[in-house]
């Protein structure tokens, strides 16, 4: 069951800037465990006036409390029972953001910016298997997410929309109970299975891990994609994507999160695309109009092997090696279509 309400106020002033504001509060009944959650989210923005090319810029500050009931997946353990007194995990928003719509070289283009930081609280914590998430059914987690997002897009070559975006983030997570026992052997070293000769524990000393982050802790990641057009013949078109991130990420499929601290190599891909008009039909008032066209796509250029995940190998040690599985390295698509 849930329930929302919500009001808005406006107010604009006689040299044209604007005040904005949004206000509402959401509440939230979970018959399962007979947990009632909800929290006020409040929006307020400022626009300023168009100067005389038409830009302006609009500010927003915006927060709030949400919650997230678990799905099927987050309330059953490793061994596939259910838990009945999961909670929902909970997040408590702040956000400064920008719009910004401007001219260059003659055409309008338009800057987005938003700097955000997200409190989590009630965190169900998760694992990464192959490609499956394996989920603890506990809320024994706390963390955060911080972070800047850029986007720029526009008609870099009239008529052409292109765009580019770049975003930091950094998010960690603290479990309540994943601290553990390092054995300690005689000379008073840590005891690494493979590693230590002398692995006869003496002693013993207690680790809190503290914060560690979270799978989806991708620091830097970057985008972007252009379009052109042939000079004198609009029919022909080419474009170029290019893509990066770093690392996410990983660790030994034993399911104690506080190892999950290597990372993956960075991502890295190119595209190219190049794409022609075959045919325009002219188009009459009882008739739709019909277009054809064909185009050459070929998909990471340079051959770049991306890592997708990896398989675990045990030696005779007990010592485990992390083989990387990668992405397909290139690949070419020739499109033919027909819009009628």
């Amino acid at each position: 069951l849930q329930a929302y309400f919500q009001d808005t106020w406006s107010h604009e002033k006689s040299d044209g800037s604007r005040w904005d504001f949004n206000a509402g509060v959401r509440g939230h009944w979970w018959s399962w465990n007979q947990q009632l959650v909800g929290g006020p989210r409040a929006r307020l923005a400022y626009t300023s006036p168009e100067d005389t090319l038409g830009q302006s810029t609009v500010w927003r500050l915006a927060g709030g409390v949400y919650y997230q009931p678990p799905f099927y997946r987050e309330m059953r353990y490793l061994d596939g029972s259910v838990n009945p007194d999961i909670r929902a995990q909970q997040a408590i928003h702040a956000v400064l953001g920008m719009d910004r719509i401007f001219m260059m070289y003659g055409r309008p283009f338009k800057l987005v910016g938003e700097l955000y930081y997200k409190d989590l609280n009630q965190l169900i914590p998760y694992e990464i298997e192959n490609v499956r998430m394996r989920y603890y059914a506990e809320n024994n987690s706390n963390g955060y997410a911080t972070g800047l997002d850029v986007m720029l897009n526009g008609e870099f070559i009239e008529g052409v929309q292109s765009w580019m975006r770049a975003s930091i983030m950094k998010t960690a997570e603290d479990l309540i109970d994943d601290g553990y026992w390092q054995p300690l052997n005689s000379d008073g070293e840590y005891i690494i299975q493979g590693f230590t000769l002398n692995n006869t524990p003496v002693d013993s000393v207690r680790i809190e891990t503290g914060f560690i982050p979270r799978q989806t802790d991708q620091r830097f990641n970057m985008s972007l994609l252009f379009q052109d057009e042939m000079p004198g013949d609009d029919r022909y078109k080419v474009l170029v994507s290019l893509f990066f991130g770093t690392g996410l990420p990983f660790g030994p499929p034993s399911f104690e999160r506080h190892r999950d601290i290597l990372r993956t190599p960075p991502y890295r891909r190119v595209d190219i695309g190049f794409s022609r008009e075959l045919f325009e039909s002219e188009k009459e008032e009882s008739k739709r109009e019909t277009t054809g066209f064909i185009s050459l796509e070929i998909f990471n250029i340079l051959g770049i092997r991306n890592t997708i995940n990896h398989t675990w190998i045990e030696d005779v040690n007990g010592r485990l090696y992390a083989i990387s599985n990668f992405l397909t390295d290139r690949r070419v698509n020739l499109k033919i279509g027909f819009s009628f």
